[in-house]
Formats: C-alpha cells, sequence, structure tokens
C-alpha cells in the first residue's frame, strides 16, 4: 500500500502543468476546451428543467437551473484567463456538486444515471491538475449517487441494467483520472530527465551549460564579454516552513517569471537548485551591476517574503580559447557563486560583482575568485 500513500500525499499539479502549457502556447486551446465545456454543460442542465425529465414541483427545478447556472458562470474565469491554484481548485469541487444537484433533481433515473457518468469530466481535470484529495471527494460522490440511482432502477425489476450503468460510472470516474495520472506522472519524469526543470521550465545546470557555450560561439569576433549571474533567494526556506512548499513553488515559478522579463531573449535562464538561478548572457560591458540591481529590486517587490543574493562575474570572450570554454564557463559561475556568498555574508538582498576586465589575467582572475568559494 506504500504506492497509496504516496499517490495521497503527492503535491498539487497546477503550477507547473499551467507553465508548461503556457510556455507552449498550448495555455489558450485548454482554457477555450475547459470554458466551453462547462459552459455547454451547464446550458444543457438548465434545458432538461423543459423537459419531463425533472422532478415535478418548483424546488428540483429551480435547483436543476442553479446547477445549471452554476456551471455556466463556473466557465467564466477560464474565459478571462487562467485562474490560480485556489480557484481551480474550487472550481473542481464546485462542478462536482453541480453535476450532483444536476442528478438529485431528475425524476428519470437513467438520465440521473447517465449524469452521474458526466461525474468523468471533473475527476479527469482533477487528475489532471491537483491533489487526491479532490479526486477522493469526486469519486465518493459519483459512486454515492450512482448507487443510489441504480439500486432504484433494480428494484423496478432491471437488476441486469441497473449493474452495468453503476459499473459504467465506476469505470468513467476511475479509470478516467487514473490514466491521466500516469500520464501526468510520466510527463514529469521526462521533464525532470530532460533540459528543462520540470516546475520553473528553466533549463538545468547541465543545458545551461550547453547554451552558454553557444552564446560563446555566437559572440566569438567581438569585444564582447559573457557575464553570468548566480541568484541565490534569501528567506525562502523560511517562506517553505511556514507557510508550505506548494506556496514556495509558487515563488519560485514568479521568481522564474521574473528572470525571463528581466533579461533578453538570448539569455540563457536555468535553475541550478532548489533556490538557486544562474543568468548568462554576453553583453558590451563587464560590469552588469546594474542589471543585476534591477533584477534584486523586482525580486525584492513580490509578494512573498524573499528577496535575493546576487553574484556577477564576467570575462571577454577573446580571452577564452576553444579547449577551455566550458572549464572557463564552470569557473565564471563558481565566481559569481563566490560572489552572492559574498552578497549573502553581507546581511543578503544585494549584488556583490567579480569583474575580469579583459586583460592577460581575466580567466586567472575568474579561476581564483571560483575556487575562494
Amino acid at each position: 500500500m506504500r504506492w497509496l500513500r504516496r499517490w495521497w500525499r503527492q503535491p498539487d499539479h497546477y503550477d507547473w502543468i499551467m507553465a508548461y502549457l503556457t510556455t507552449r502556447g498550448l495555455a489558450g486551446i485548454v482554457r477555450a476546451l475547459i470554458a466551453g465545456v462547462t459552459i455547454i454543460s451547464g446550458a444543457a442542465v438548465i434545458a432538461l428543467t423543459t423537459t419531463p425529465v425533472v422532478a415535478s414541483g418548483e424546488f428540483p427545478r429551480v435547483a436543476a437551473i442553479a446547477a445549471g447556472a452554476g456551471l455556466m458562470l463556473l466557465g467564466l474565469p477560464w474565459v478571462l484567463g487562467v485562474p490560480t491554484r485556489r480557484q481551480s481548485a474550487q472550481f473542481s469541487v464546485a462542478t462536482t456538486t453541480c453535476i450532483a444537484v444536476s442528478a438529485l433533481a431528475c425524476s428519470d433515473v437513467r438520465m440521473a444515471l447517465l449524469l452521474c457518468a458526466t461525474f468523468a469530466m471533473p475527476a479527469g481535470y482533477i487528475a489532471f491538475l491537483h491533489t487526491a484529495t479532490y479526486a477522493a471527494y469526486n469519486f465518493q460522490v459519483a459512486m454515492i449517487l450512482a448507487t443510489a440511482e441504480a439500486c432504484t432502477v433494480a428494484a423496478s425489476g432491471h437488476l441486469v441494467e441497473a449493474m452495468c450503468a453503476l459499473w459504467l460510472v465506476f469505470a468513467l470516474t476511475l479509470s478516467v483520472p487514473a490514466s491521466i495520472q500516469i500520464i501526468v506522472h510520466s510527463l514529469g519524469v521526462d521533464l525532470l530527465e530532460a533540459d528543462s526543470d520540470p516546475l520553473t521550465f528553466l533549463l538545468n545546470r547541465r543545458a545551461f551549460i550547453v547554451k552558454a557555450q553557444e552564446l560563446i560561439s555566437r559572440g566569438r569576433g567581438t569585444d564582447a564579454y559573457l557575464m553570468v549571474m548566480m541568484v541565490d533567494l534569501d528567506g525562502f526556506k523560511i517562506l517553505n516552513d511556514t507557510r508550505g512548499h506548494a506556496v514556495g513553488d509558487r515563488a519560485l515559478v514568479a521568481v522564474a517569471d521574473i528572470l525571463r522579463a528581466q533579461t533578453r531573449d538570448t539569455a540563457a535562464i536555468g535553475r541550478s537548485g532548489g533556490d538557486e538561478f544562474l543568468i548568462a548572457d554576453t553583453t558590451s560591458r563587464p560590469n552588469q551591476t546594474l542589471a543585476a540591481e534591477r533584477l534584486r529590486a523586482a525580486i525584492a517587490d513580490m509578494p512573498y517574503p524573499i528577496t535575493a543574493s546576487i553574484g556577477v562575474a564576467a570575462i571577454a570572450l577573446i580571452h577564452i580559447d576553444d579547449p577551455d570554454v566550458e572549464s572557463v564557463i564552470t569557473d565564471l559561475v563558481a565566481a559569481a557563486d563566490h560572489g552572492m556568498y559574498r552578497a549573502k555574508r553581507d546581511g543578503g538582498d544585494r549584488v556583490q560583482a567579480v569583474r575580469a576586465d579583459g586583460g592577460d589575467g581575466a580567466a586567472d582572475e575568474v579561476k581564483r575568485a571560483g575556487q575562494t568559494a
């Protein structure tokens, strides 16, 4: 049963899945699909109130209309933009509840069982984006209602029909989310093994080195410098311990977004560790303290109680020989790392530059700085 405990305790997928879809230009399609299915489903429930399948009496019809209107309203946030993680979790619970109300309002038990089968839609959504707690709520509601309706069908002398309908609801509400969970897990594993960090979708350290080598190749024959920044978050452990890992993950995603916004499209941006990030780019000036200060200020302005200590190092490209490219990048990262630790020792929330000014000893200066880290 260890696998079951792991499944129950697994973290929410919402932030990294939505970041994955956004970076690949798929978020708009997913939004349109979720909004369209939810709004049309709500309209279909309201349309059912004009037919005999809804129980007679004012209360069942009002309940069904309210459930249908609720589904239509729940689709609107997806029309306007990407909801927050909390709004998405509320969406999953509310859609399950609206389907339950719709089924309870039906006097036709066969239609009620058909509506029970649609619990598979929020079940799939939950499996794709959220935790086992929400999946358990959806499954329990679906099976309780389906069992009650199937018992009514069986009592009328249609036992086989009742058993088949109950099995259909069970199979859909279990197999759909289970299949999606397998896909999501496999996707997460593949991303871990690929070039990008699965949470922030920044480069991992290996891919960062490769991209920095490409920057050097493109800048050869110019007076440019290769600049590396090491960014380490101050107070991140306290944030994780006091507000939970889900909040910490959202803070890391927010930092990654700032790094993308504050750098050029050509820059290599990577996540090298838990709360450490790397930036490499070519520049016409070796001193990039002002750029690092803008980055530090942007992180400090986030709605999270964290700041950044940033180390900056640079070297002239004309002093990098072909056989030494990877080792120079490694030394430059070590130098920036040394500067970052000096910034932390000085109180954090500051920038510390380690310069290589382009003289004959530039590479050696970088190496010495890295060796003292």
